[in-house]
């Protein structure tokens, strides 16, 4: 049977209207590889060692989106980073708050720690605390992904503050590198022998 006009004029509206159901997939990112900062320059602290305090432990629920871990991030942050170079002392690494929560459409993360400083004689010397958070809000189709780059961005941040703060508050305890001396001028008296020429062929 002949389609009539008024239906053959609607055919491809109909057809396309139909065909937006079949939008591709958003693709799933399986690239989330552990963050290490070795990279950056390590904060050389006078001290004997630095230690790690695993007593934090987040609220059920508060980083099942976070892969790697935000606290096993931090950790690693602190082992990349903080570098013992003195003799006697010791240096404890805390996590305060690690987490990243989601709610509804709106991923937030959170992350603190601190830095103690016990003296040869085992009195406390000084903290220095740091803190940084970012907020993502909007569709989120891969949360995992979405969290990551979270993760990273807190990070990048925590790096910046935690050198800053350790630099402001435990000064004393910062020691920074000898800058590398000058090279040493030519002395023109002295005459450098050229080799001898090459033998002729």
């Amino acid at each position: 049977m002949m389609m009539s006009r008024r239906a053959a004029l609607f055919a491809p509206l109909l057809l396309t209207s139909c065909g937006g159901d079949d939008e591709p997939a958003v693709p799933v990112r399986h690239d989330f590889p552990p963050l290490r900062y070795g990279y950056l320059p390590p904060i050389n602290l006078n001290v004997q060692r630095v230690e790690t305090a695993g007593d934090f432990v987040p609220p059920a629920g508060d980083d099942e989106f976070a892969d790697p871990s935000t606290v096993q991030t931090l950790f690693a942050m602190a082992r990349d980073r903080l570098k013992p170079v003195g003799t006697s002392g010791v240096a404890t690494f805390r996590v305060l708050t690690g987490s990243t929560v989601r709610h509804r459409d709106t991923l937030t993360g959170t992350i603190a720690v601190r830095v103690d400083v016990i003296d040869a004689d085992g009195n406390k010397a000084g903290f220095a605390e740091a803190r940084a958070s970012a907020t993502h809000t909007g569709p989120t189709p891969d949360v995992h992904a979405a969290a990551y780059d979270l993760l990273k961005t807190m990070m990048d941040s925590m790096n910046v503050e935690l050198e800053y703060q350790l630099r402001n508050k435990l000064r004393p305890w910062v020691v920074d590198q000898p800058a590398e001396p000058p090279p040493q001028p030519v002395d023109p008296s002295v005459v450098i022998p050229l080799p001898p020429p090459a033998p002729p062929p």
